[in-house]
């Protein structure tokens, strides 16, 4: 057990909104007897800023320690507030680097990011990945705590023989690349006449495109469904038998945590944190960003190869119940009790030979 004390976590904790991994932790630590504020709940960046300028120095002087989410871009406004701001007021600041584009970030603004996390007592990735990516640009990282699932949330279910049933659970922004999704959606229905495709995710840039492209390509059976609650995930994963994951940028995707928990198959692009996360053809398959034909040839593999379905599906489960809150406690314990984490590395691993 955590030994009771007070905790500040500065992460986006927007009501009813996707939680964060900070505020996944927040409700695992209250059970812990840890008394835990969070800030912020602005649903816009403005607000957010407003809220941590605001609110986070009254709320830093009650609160001994901090966690500060960094994912850098703008958000890295009220982020470096709270990083300097809890230095100055002598407060213990624990940084958990998120986001698979920090390293751009970092190379874009060196001075600014290298002088607001020297203020942090404690640095830490959920990756190995962004530790590789970081240290040599001068990142001091002291320690890998994974991201987790609660799994109790997630049913199982053992897939082999598939329908072509397909999931897309990021938003509509050029970033996660969905048009990629459709291209390679359209080559399946050539194939599978009767494939579907669900997109989930929050609306963005993209979705006008998105919508006249299906419309462009004559797809059928797609359906926009715009932001789905997290408690609705495991339902939606049941509906559907392939997920892709067309990301141009990536670090540790709780999405492909939560579809390895549900025994979803995954078709997801070779990049950032994502070859060190899965392994090709064992947990998951792994294609070239941007190559839409790829991602169609892996989804005619999974339909094709009951074998090959079977295995990602079991070995996805594993691979989720080796990240869960049982697993990272240990870590949390340690890094709020002022001593650096062990290492518990969420990187590919060597499986046991029934899992191969």
């Amino acid at each position: 057990m955590i030994a009771p004390s007070k905790l500040l976590i500065v992460t986006p904790c927007v009501p009813n909104g996707l939680p964060t991994q900070g505020s996944i932790i927040a409700e695992r630590l209250r059970t812990e007897g840890v008394s835990v504020a969070m800030v912020s709940r602005a649903r816009t960046p403005l607000g957010r800023v407003i809220e941590v300028f605001l609110k986070g120095p009254w709320l830093m002087a009650r609160h001994p320690q901090l966690v500060v989410d960094v994912f850098g871009e703008r958000a890295f406004v009220y982020e470096s507030f709270a990083i300097v701001c809890a230095r100055l007021l002598r407060r213990r600041v624990i940084v958990v680097l998120h986001n698979g584009m920090l390293p751009n970030f970092v190379r874009r603004w060196p001075r600014w990011t290298k002088f607001v996390l020297a203020h942090a007592d404690v640095v830490l990735t959920p990756h190995e990945f962004l530790r590789e990516q970081l240290v040599p640009l001068g990142i001091r990282i002291d320690g890998v705590i994974p991201n987790f699932i609660d799994l109790e949330r997630y049913t199982f279910r053992k897939r082999s023989s598939l329908a072509p049933r397909f999931l897309y659970l990021r938003g509509m922004h050029a970033i996660y690349n969905p048009e990629m999704a459709l291209r390679a959606f359209a080559l399946v229905q050539a194939r599978y006449p009767e494939a579907t495709l669900t997109m989930t995710g929050r609306d963005g840039a993209e979705l006008p495109r998105c919508r006249a492209l299906v419309a462009e390509l004559s797809l059928r059976n797609v359906s926009f469904r715009g932001v789905v609650a997290k408690h609705e995930i495991a339902r939606l994963a049941d509906d559907h038998d392939i997920h892709l994951h067309t990301n141009r940028f990536d670090n540790m995707p709780v999405s492909i945590l939560e579809m390895w928990a549900c025994g979803l198959p995954i078709v997801g692009t070779n990049v950032g944190g994502m070859p060190h996360l899965v392994r090709d053809r064992i947990d998951a398959l792994l294609v070239p960003s941007e190559d839409h034909r790829a991602m169609a040839d892996a989804c005619d593999q999974l339909l094709s190869q009951p074998q090959l379905a079977l295995r990602l599906s079991v070995n996805g489960r594993a691979r989720a119940e080796g990240l869960t809150w049982p697993r990272v406690k240990p870590l949390w314990d340690q890094v709020l009790c002022g001593k650096t984490p062990d290492s518990l590395s969420a990187d590919r691993h060597e499986l046991r030979p029934d899992q191969a």
